[in-house]
């Protein structure tokens, strides 16, 4: 602000001084407006649009899309940047969903203003928390564990999503280099929120059980994912004609090395098991399971298919002869409410949070035993009786996970927020 006004006295012919005024009037014009909007007003965190869509991405962009036609709210998407045309700023990689209810917030520096737009940028960059509290936002929601530097100076109600709790569960599981800096800010969000939402009661239970008031704590269920959307499409290249499929990232918590265990058992016994599909890209600490999945592709009974797009997902999991979930830890278990909306048979870890949301729909086993994974895969491959009641419960199961509900739900939690 002071190179501004350095500028003003120093550079300012009268044609841009005349320009950098309409500017800041215009700047100061749509403040009011944003402040005298009659509809809740909402600022939400949108850092997570800014790379390829993971987990809390995904839950954020259907969460948006199916409230960006409510006419009681006013959504404002604020970004890892609120400036628009810097060349030097990061961009959303993804498409930001649309409708009445949705304002994306950015600001633009046009040329001809008393100072260069790299400089009007640089200005606007260093005042963004201070531009964002003056909208004037009723809530302010954090969909990803933390309050954002941008939300500093912010007065709003304050709503955090709490996805899981494992970098205190499964400290084991949670790479060294982030795992003191995210339980430092975890422990911030928990004090700061006049709310907090969980995906399940499991992690409900779970904040409550660190000292968090349940008063202050919302479970809230996620919907379906990529196979209530995605039109139908073929299975990618090269899936075997039958498989039973694990969808998730390849690292500790997801438990892929029970997956091969098994299946080495399950082969050892002579079962004739359907090749396994792992769907999803290697994540840290995975070197010893990079060669084991190498032996096992040699061997002919694995496939790792690694990213694959929404439709082809929905294709794997609508074909899949059976899906397999043996994640040491989870806060929801979307690939569970997945396969139960296709119809696909479900064997599950013993997890409190996967009996919540697949309750009689699948078969569980400890994560930890292989022998008992192998005994339930192959109850499951001996038994089309067990088979067809499954995915039949199945069904039934899955409608009750619905982004309709979960946009009217979180909008009911913005409001008690207040």
């Amino acid at each position: 602000m002071r190179a501004l006004l350095r500028a003003l006295l120093r550079f300012g012919s009268p044609r841009r001084l005349r320009r950098t005024f309409l500017w800041l009037r215009e700047t100061a014009s749509a403040i009011r407006r944003r402040r005298a909007e009659p509809r809740l007003t909402v600022a939400v965190d949108v850092n997570s649009f800014y790379e390829p869509l993971t987990g809390v991405g995904w839950y954020l962009q259907r969460l948006l899309v199916h409230l960006a036609d409510r006419d009681d709210l006013r959504l404002r998407l604020y970004g890892q940047s609120l400036v628009e045309g810097d060349p030097g700023a990061p961009k959303p990689v993804v498409e930001l969903p649309r409708g009445p209810a949705i304002e994306r917030v950015v600001y633009a520096a046009p040329d001809g203003l008393v100072i260069p737009p790299w400089r009007a940028h640089q200005v606007l960059r260093r005042l963004a928390p201070l531009l964002l509290a003056a909208d004037g936002n009723d809530v302010l929601f954090a969909p990803n564990f933390l309050f954002p530097r941008l939300f500093l100076f912010a007065r709003g109600a304050r709503v955090a999503m709490i996805h899981d709790l494992g970098v205190r569960k499964l400290p084991w599981a949670v790479r060294p280099d982030s795992a003191a800096a995210l339980r430092e800010q975890l422990e911030r969000t928990l004090l700061e929120a006049d709310l907090l939402l969980t995906p399940s009661e499991a992690v409900r239970r779970e904040l409550a059980e660190t000292g968090v008031s349940p008063r202050r704590v919302r479970a809230i269920h996620h919907g379906t994912g990529v196979v209530a959307d995605a039109a139908s499409t073929p299975v990618p290249a090269g899936t075997p004609s039958r498989y039973a499929l694990h969808v998730g990232t390849v690292e500790p918590r997801k438990n892929v090395s029970t997956l091969l265990a098994t299946w080495r058992r399950l082969r050892a016994r002579r079962l004739d098991p359907p090749p396994l599909v792992l769907c999803g890209g290697f994540g840290w600490k995975a070197e010893t399971l990079r060669r084991e999945i190498a032996e096992a592709t040699r061997e002919g009974w694995l496939l790792h298919l690694g990213y694959v797009s929404a439709d082809e997902l929905a294709a794997l999991y609508r074909s899949a002869e059976l899906v397999v979930l043996p994640s040491f830890y989870e806060g929801f278990g979307l690939p569970a409410v997945e396969a139960l909306r296709a119809g696909a048979p479900l064997v599950a870890s013993d997890l409190p949070v996967l009996r919540e949301v697949a309750g009689e729909a699948a078969l569980y086993a400890p994560p930890d035993r292989p022998d008992l994974w192998a005994d339930r895969i192959a109850a499951l491959l001996a038994d089309g009786g067990l088979r067809e009641a499954l995915r039949n419960e199945g069904f039934e199961r899955a409608a009750l996970f619905d982004w309709h509900r979960t946009a009217e739900e979180t909008a009911r939690a913005f409001r008690e927020a207040l």
